[in-house]
């Protein structure tokens, strides 16, 4: 089972990914998001329109995480 951090780091710029939920560990996925985004913005990486590098949601009802993220090539 991966962690939420290299799952959300294997995420193309640009591109979506959905990973069901029995493949991650989700404990603090929110928390895991902001922190990458704060390293990134640290480092000088801004994403375009003031967003946050990822966002993630989670539906319970299909059993899926869906990871954006949201930086250009």
């Amino acid at each position: 089972m991966a962690t939420i951090r290299e799952t959300i780091l294997k995420v193309k710029p640009g591109k979506q990914k959905i990973i069901p939920l029995s493949e991650v560990d989700v404990t603090g996925y929110r928390q895991q998001a902001h922190v990458i985004s704060k390293e990134l913005r640290d480092k000088g990486i801004v994403v375009p329109g003031g967003k946050p590098a990822y966002t993630i949601s989670k539906n319970k009802y299909t059993g899926s995480m869906y990871i954006i993220n949201n930086m250009q090539k």
